[in-house]
This record gives structure tokens, sequence and C-alpha cells, in this order.
């Protein structure tokens, strides 16, 4: 990284790792209702972030962090909707709700390498969100499909949104 203001400049250099790893279960049971599929389900999630410890080298704006680890748990409770539109046509939604347990704050302890130690906080994760999901996917041809999608959460100062649009080829 680049520090440079007038009078100082530092290109400043580190080498470290980090690890995510999640741990996921989901129940749900499908119901044939008429020509809707209704799925209620429940799901558990444990997300872990591990990061090593680095210390900058390239001058008087380094940092040093002795790394740490974050962790997350998350509940989801909610039901998934489809139904078949003629022959080609797959109408799709998810409603849920997801819970996140704990310490949501993440956080990391750097220090400049002649400094005191101080403690970054990041974003927090909001605690209780909506999760919502809609889709349509349709047959082109026999080994073609179309598909659009959005997935989106809103919670307590989160607003997140995603369309996918997608082109299946079998072959």
């Amino acid at each position: 990284r680049s520090v440079g203001f007038t009078g100082f400049a530092n290109n400043l250099k580190a080498d470290y790792d980090v690890s995510t790893a999640q741990v996921f279960g989901e129940i749900g049971r499908r119901i044939d209702m008429g020509t809707v599929a209704l799925e209620p389900f429940a799901g558990l999630a444990y997300v872990n972030v591990d990061a090593d410890g680095f210390t900058e080298s390239g001058g008087a704006a380094a940092l040093r962090s002795g790394g740490g680890s974050t962790d997350a748990t998350f509940s989801t409770l909610g039901v998934r909707a489809s139904t078949q539109v003629g022959e080609a046509t797959r109408l799709r939604g998810t409603v849920g709700w997801r819970h996140a347990f704990g310490d949501r704050t993440p956080s990391s302890t750097h220090a400049f390498a002649t400094g005191n130690a101080f403690t970054v906080a990041g974003v927090p994760l909001a605690r209780d969100v909506a999760v919502l999901e809609a889709g349509v996917e349709t047959q082109l041809q026999r080994n073609m499909t179309l598909g659009v999608s959005y997935a989106g959460q809103l919670g307590d100062g989160l607003k997140d949104h995603g369309l996918k649009v997608s082109l299946g080829w079998k072959f």
C-alpha cells in the first residue's frame, strides 16, 4: 500500500493469508398443493474468517497486526415456493428471516511500527434481516434455458440487492 501526503511518502509491503470456512445445514419439507410446491425450511450456518498476523516493511507508516479470527452464526427460517407455468416456464420464490448471533461487529487490532495499538471496527452485521428471492426460468430449446432471478436482504441499516441473468446450454 502507498501512504503519501505533503512531505511524506511510503510504499509499504506485507505478506499474509486470510482463510474462510463455513459449515451449513438445512432441513425442509416439500408440500405439494396442486400446481404450487411449498417448502418450509430451517437452516443454520457458522462462518469463520482467520487472518494471519503481519508486519509491513517500507517506512514509518508501516503497520503490524497479530492477526485474529472472526466468527458468526446465522439461523434462517423461511418458505420456498415454485410453480410450473405452461410447458416451459418455472417461477420460484423464497421469503425468510435470518438472525445473526453473538458479536456482530468485526474488528482487528493494529499498531504503527513505533506506536501503540489501536482497534479498527468494521460495519456490524445486521442482527435480523428479511431474505427475499424470486426467479423465472424458461426452456428456450430442448437443451437451452434462460433464467432471471433476484436475491435481496433487507434489515436495519442493510439493503443488499442482486440480479442474475443466466443462459444454460447442455451438450
